[in-house]
């Protein structure tokens, strides 16, 4: 039994994963259930490891996004980063502030500003680049790599498509 915490102090600490229950008590848990938990389990590493970097899993992603692809219109970055734009725009100032990023007006046209990597942000990308993007996971086990990757893919395709149409 784990230590009482202080009064008023509250655990984050995610909790670690547990035994498969016994397949003869009961079924084990869904294909469902282990993707969110396994999704979960990736996104609290991350967190942990970009974190040891002075980056949140949002900024690398903001980082490693500008790098492969220059400078880009903060709207093109929500797009590709794959959050809100009120949910990048806090990110994105904190770069900013610490010197990784640096907004420029757009040549082409004057009401569009550019995010672009500092030499210090593409320093900083570089630094947290293998913890931030792996090679850390393990890989699916030969000849079912394919297969996983699909089922992944359709699983996404069905939760990520526009579901404006169904209200």
């Amino acid at each position: 039994m784990p230590a009482p915490r202080p009064p008023g102090r509250i655990d984050l600490t995610p909790p670690r994963l547990v035994a498969a229950p016994d397949p003869v008590e009961g079924p084990a848990e869904s294909m469902a259930d282990l993707v969110v938990r396994a999704g979960a389990a990736v996104l609290a590493e991350r967190r942990r490891r970009t974190g040891a970097h002075g980056l949140g899993v949002t900024g690398f992603a903001v980082l490693d996004v500008l790098q492969r692809c220059g400078g880009l219109a903060q709207r093109e970055l929500v797009a590709r980063v794959r959050v809100a734009p009120t949910s990048l725009t806090p990110v994105v100032d904190a770069l900013e502030a610490a010197g990784l990023v640096a907004r420029r007006g757009d040549p082409a046209d004057r009401r569009v500003r550019l995010v672009a990597l500092t030499d210090a942000g593409r320093d900083r990308w570089r630094a947290a680049r293998p913890d931030g993007r792996g090679p850390w996971l393990r890989e699916p086990p030969d000849g079912l790599d394919a297969a996983v990757r699909d089922y992944l893919v359709a699983v996404i395709v069905d939760l990520e498509q526009d579901r404006s149409d169904a209200t």
